[in-house]
């Protein structure tokens, strides 16, 4: 079973992967601290480095063009509220807001 392992200050959670859904979505319905706040890539708290796992997420959104540098994207960096796993295979982000 594919996991998505979320790392945060408050440490790392290990979770099981849910299709579709946004990581902020996912981290709020399993009580893991992700900071967001408009949840559409506008204030970009939701900053989120890609770790492990990059093919198995969606494309990086127009929102995610608009937001982050064309440097931090080829870092690895996304926004949380745009992330969403598309298939099965293990997942690890960890949380790095500005």
């Amino acid at each position: 079973m594919a996991q998505l392992t979320l790392h945060t200050r408050s440490g790392s959670h290990e979770l099981p992967v849910e299709l579709h859904q946004t990581i902020v979505t996912i981290a709020k319905k399993n009580k893991v601290t992700w900071g967001h706040a408009c949840q559409r890539g506008v204030c970009a708290q939701c900053r989120t480095l890609v770790v492990e796992g990059a093919e198995y997420l969606n494309e990086i959104t127009q929102e995610e063009k608009l937001r982050l540098r064309k440097a931090e994207r080829a870092e690895g960096y996304r926004l949380g509220c745009q992330i969403q796993v598309v298939s099965e295979g293990d997942v690890m982000l960890t949380h790095r807001p500005y």
